[in-house]
């Protein structure tokens, strides 16, 4: 019976964390195979059935009757977070930007906004992260009415410790791995519970630390890591098996806090108790490491000493935070970036040889993560990714094999510091440590306004902004009429032509119709894929007779939401449209990124947009 609980609980809860209805439709028909394999029972597998169905019915209710769009209004805050705090109406969730605001103050919303950000791939998105809470909109407006409850006041008096902020609610300007595992409390819990279980019997502990625990959380908003350990030991005292009670107290958390399914410090803890339960705990390192590079693109420094280390340090944080002691040996030590994509298919192709090698040799689990730092050196494919920079021009050309690794542009922006937020990041999530060269198209700020901090950041062994000047790579890339004469700056954008895999790419920065025009005149054709429409798509370039004679496959525009330009314009909108020619905006999918192989061409946005653009055969 437990072992069928359990399964149908992992079965709910990988439902829950897919949360869209054909991929829970797909995971229901998989995980029916599994239940039936494993168990042999025909009235399982009919039950897993029809909760599966009922899963996708209120998915799909969940689509179909959305919840109405927040209202001005009061709103009181349930949760507070670094920078920003989260309120409520009734089932009306916003966000709402203020370093003052209290848990449970009331706010008064003049004005309402939907919460957008940059989306690129391998990196954090925290529209999505919000979205994933039920928060799809920012307000603006004062606090009306400082809370009285206990829990505000008692924000109100550790608010001026950090080390306090840290430990009790997870609060801090630096993410830490300590805080992101599950509040420390935790940790300080579970060092207590080993003492105590030396000299007490197991549900005497419980008795003895329960109270405390559910009053810590109750002061103290309920983190998740200390909301599910509550639930699980009140579950043991009823006389569950470890295993039936790991899989109620899941459960009943997603009942209680089902905006939690995929947060870092539900699926860690639980799954490292899972561990303990089934006494795999030679399996902790290794799920701590798989779970740090899932979540956070690196592997720390700290986790090399275990599960034990960790666990003592948090512990030791949260009884040092009582003298606005700060612990911050963690994050001192130093992190591996490590890209979560090919360590999800190494460790897919492991465990299906698990039964052959795991069991005798689980080290090869460690050693796979430990070179996935030079995944890069072995990737066959082209890359080419136009990142979401907001309005303004970054790309990223990336030879097979890391041979080379060519930017085009790097946009700044007077809000934001692109190089420190998006741009270095993203070199750092795809295993870039140096930039062959990077091509500055012209002098305008949305194009060249993160040069330096970018150089700053990485090793860049070029910079070229004479169009004469040779691109360092062993593939065709040329700058297109380098000894023309231009009557403005965009005319005169550096006109950037290369080639891969039978795939032809234009970049021309900002040059308009007259740059087009001399490009018809001098050229009798030019075999271009891909072309990156001029301007951010103004009307001032990518003419209709261009872009015949161009003739692409791919149109592909960066330009900002909802920009002051409005680009991309209608006009050039209306031409490819009328040439049936597939276009993709970063202002509407997100990065976009082209990989080619041998001829293949696949496209893939940060909006999940995934396309075969071209074959061999349709070259």
């Amino acid at each position: 019976m437990a072992v069928t609980l359990f399964f149908l609980t992992i079965g709910i809860w990988i439902s829950c964390v897919l949360s869209d209805p054909w991929l829970v439709t797909g995971f229901a028909g998989f995980w029916g195979l599994v239940l039936w394999i494993r168990m042999k029972k025909p009235a399982v597998c009919i039950f897993w059935g029809v909760l599966s169905l009922t899963i996708v019915a209120g998915i799909l209710w969940n689509q179909a009757f959305p919840e109405p769009d927040p209202r001005p209004g009061l709103y009181q805050v349930y949760e507070v977070r670094t920078g920003y705090v989260l309120a409520a109406n009734g089932s009306s969730r916003i966000l709402y930007q203020d370093r003052e605001a209290n848990i449970h103050d009331e706010l008064y919303i003049e004005n309402l906004e939907p919460l957008t950000g940059l989306k690129n791939l391998h990196l954090f998105d925290f529209a999505d992260s919000m979205a994933a809470k039920g928060v799809r909109w920012r307000g603006t407006g004062y606090i009306r009415t400082a809370s009285d409850s206990l829990q505000g006041r008692l924000m109100r008096y550790v608010r001026n410790s950090p080390a306090k902020m840290a430990a009790f609610y997870g609060i801090r300007e630096k993410d830490s791995l300590l805080v992101k595992a599950g509040l420390p409390v935790l940790a300080f819990l579970m060092v207590f519970e080993n003492l105590l279980r030396r000299r007490m019997k197991p549900n005497a502990v419980h008795f003895c630390l329960l109270p405390p625990a559910i009053l810590w959380g109750w002061l103290f908003l309920w983190p998740a890591a200390l909301m599910r350990w509550v639930l699980f030991r009140l579950i043991r005292l009823s006389g569950l098996q470890p295993l039936a009670a790991w899989s109620v107290s899941v459960l009943l958390f997603l009942i209680l806090k089902p905006e939690k399914v995929a947060s870092f410090s539900l699926v860690f803890p639980a799954l490292l108790q899972l561990c303990s339960i089934t006494r795999r705990r030679s399996c902790t390192r290794y799920l701590m490491a798989l779970l740090q590079i899932l979540y956070f693109g690196s592997l720390s420094c700290t986790l090399i000493g275990g599960y034990s280390l960790l666990r003592l340090l948090s512990a030791a944080s949260f009884a040092l935070a009582f003298f606005d002691i700060s612990l911050e040996i963690e994050w001192m030590l130093p992190e591996i970036p490590i890209p979560a994509a090919p360590v999800l298919l190494v460790v897919a192709a492991i465990l299906l040889l698990r039964y052959k090698i795991m069991q005798k040799h689980p080290q090869l689990l460690l050693c796979s993560l430990l070179i996935m730092p030079f995944s890069p050196y072995l990737d066959p494919f082209f890359h080419v990714y136009m990142l979401d920079i907001g309005q303004g021009d970054c790309t990223l050309v990336v030879e097979p094999f890391c041979r080379s690794a060519v930017m085009i542009d790097a946009a700044g922006n007077l809000y934001r510091d692109n190089a420190e937020s998006v741009i270095l990041p993203f070199l750092e999530a795809t295993g870039i440590r140096k930039l062959d060269a990077l091509i500055v198209s012209h002098e305008d700020f949305d194009h060249v306004g993160a040069v330096e901090a970018v150089q700053d950041g990485i090793s860049v062994h070029t910079v070229i902004r004479d169009p004469t000047q040779p691109v360092p790579v062993e593939y065709p890339m040329l700058n297109l009429l380098p000894d023309r004469t231009s009557p403005d700056e965009n005319e005169g954008s550096l006109l950037t032509y290369f080639s891969y895999d039978g795939h032809g790419y234009f970049w021309p920065g900002d040059a308009g119709v007259l740059t087009e025009e001399l490009l018809m005149d001098t050229f009798a054709s030019l075999p271009v894929t891909v072309l990156k429409a001029g301007h951010h798509g103004s009307s001032s370039a990518s003419s209709p007779s261009f872009l015949e004679w161009l003739d692409p496959d791919l149109v592909l525009l960066s330009a900002g939401r909802n920009n002051r330009y409005g680009h991309p314009s209608p006009e050039v909108i209306s031409s490819l449209q009328s040439m049936n020619t597939a276009r993709f905006c970063t202002a509407e999918s997100g990065m976009i990124h082209l990989a080619s192989w041998h001829g293949f061409l696949f496209l893939e946005t940060a909006e999940g947009q995934v396309s075969c653009l071209s074959t061999p055969a349709g070259r």
